[in-house]
C-alpha cells in the first residue's frame, strides 16, 4: 500500500475533492513532481540508481566509430602530456587554467565574473573554439573575437574600440586573451594534430607552419629578408603578415636554428603578437574603455591535443591595466 499513490488516486477520482483548494494544490504539485521523478528513474533503470555514479576513468576513451569516417587513432595520453610539458613547462590543463584565471581575477576585483566581457585573439582554426566556450562560461557568457590566422589580432584598433564600447557599465570589467597555438598529435609529435575524419595527423598551426616554410626558403635565398611588408593581394593578406612577422627581428632565424623548430615556432609568434596587442591597447583603450574599468590582459600559447586528452594553455602574460591601458600590476612578475 502506497499512501502517496492512494492520495493521488483520490484527488483525480473522487468528485468531492476540490483541486482548486489552495491548501490542496501545493501538496498536489509536490506529489506530481515526485511521481514524475519516479517514472523517469524507472525508465532509466538499470542505469539510474545504485549504478548511476559518474565514472571518472583516467586516460583516453576511444570514441565510437562513425560509418564512412576514419576512426581516430589510439592515443598514448601519458606520451602526449609528457611532450606538452617537456616543450612547454608550466602549461596548465585548459579547464584548470580557466578556473584559476577566474579565481585569481575575482580575488583582485569582484567585478570579474558575470559582468566581464571577454575578447579573444586566437587562430580561426576550429579546434580553438573550446577555450572560448570555457572562458564565456566563467566570464559573462559571450566573447568578442579579434583574432585571425595564427592568432594575430588582425581586428586591430577598430575591433578593440568596438569591444571596449560593449563592456558592461557601470562596474564592468574586460578580459583580453591572445596567443598562437600548436598541436601535439597522438604519437607525441609537436606541430601536428589528429583531426576528426582524417586518416593521418596534419599541421597545427597550419598558418604558422606555412610561415616557417617560407622563412626557411627566404633565409636560404640570395635575396634574404627585408623588413617592411607590402601587401599585394587581399586574398591572402593575413598569411603574408604572419610570414613577415615570423621573419622580422630575427625571429625566423632563431626558429630555424632551434633544436625543434616546430616547438619554438609558437614562442616566436607569441613575441610578435604580444608587441602587437600592447600597441593596440595603448592606442585604442584611452577614450573607449569605460572609466574605472579594469582590463585583464592574458597571453600565452594554446596547445591542442587529440580527442580524449585535455588541451593545455601556457600563460606567458598576465596583467591588470586601467581604462587608459596603463599597467597596474604584472601578476606573473616574481
Amino acid at each position: 500500500h502506497n499512501p502517496r499513490r492512494s492520495y493521488l488516486r483520490r484527488l483525480f477520482t473522487e468528485p468531492t475533492t476540490k483541486l482548486t483548494d489552495l491548501r490542496t494544490m501545493p501538496r498536489l504539485v509536490v506529489l506530481c513532481a515526485l511521481g514524475l521523478v519516479s517514472a523517469v528513474r524507472g525508465s532509466l533503470a538499470p542505469q539510474y540508481g545504485q549504478q548511476a555514479q559518474m565514472q571518472l576513468v583516467p586516460g583516453y576513451a576511444q570514441p565510437p566509430a562513425v560509418p564512412g569516417r576514419m576512426p581516430m587513432p589510439p592515443v598514448d595520453e601519458a606520451l602526449v602530456i609528457s611532450q606538452v610539458l617537456a616543450n612547454y613547462p608550466g602549461a596548465l590543463r585548459e579547464d584548470h587554467f580557466v578556473q584559476q584565471l577566474h579565481d585569481v581575477l575575482h580575488s583582485h576585483s569582484k567585478e570579474f565574473g558575470h559582468s566581464t566581457l571577454v575578447a579573444t585573439s586566437l587562430c580561426c582554426d576550429e579546434i580553438n573554439r573550446g577555450l572560448e566556450a570555457k572562458l564565456a562560461e566563467k566570464f559573462g557568457g559571450t566573447s568578442f573575437s579579434m583574432g585571425g590566422l595564427a592568432g594575430f589580432p588582425f581586428g586591430g584598433k577598430t575591433s578593440f574600440g568596438a569591444f571596449a564600447h560593449h563592456i558592461p557599465t557601470p562596474k564592468g570589467s574586460a578580459l583580453v586573451l591572445f596567443g598562437p597555438h600548436v598541436g601535439v598529435d597522438s604519437t607525441g609529435v609537436v606541430g601536428k594534430i589528429d583531426r576528426r575524419g582524417m586518416a593521418n595527423s596534419g599541421a597545427c598551426c597550419g598558418s604558422a607552419v606555412a610561415a616557417l616554410k617560407n622563412a626557411q626558403a627566404v633565409l636560404n635565398s640570395e635575396e634574404g629578408f627585408e623588413s617592411g611588408l607590402k601587401l599585394d593581394c587581399f586574398l591572402d593578406a593575413q598569411q603574408q603578415w604572419v610570414a613577415h612577422e615570423l621573419l622580422d627581428e630575427g625571429r625566423g632565424e632563431r626558429v630555424v636554428a632551434a633544436a625543434n623548430p616546430q616547438a619554438m615556432l609558437p614562442r616566436a609568434l607569441f613575441e610578435a603578437q604580444k608587441t602587437a596587442m600592447h600597441k593596440i591597447i595603448a592606442a585604442a583603450a584611452p577614450g573607449n574603455v569605460p572609466e574605472g574599468t579594469t582590463i585583464a590582459v592574458v597571453g600565452g600559447i594554446q596547445i591542442n591535443t587529440p580527442a580524449g586528452v585535455s588541451d593545455f594553455f601556457l600563460p606567458l602574460v598576465f596583467e591588470l591595466r586601467n581604462a587608459d591601458g596603463t599597467l597596474i600590476k604584472d601578476l606573473l612578475a616574481r
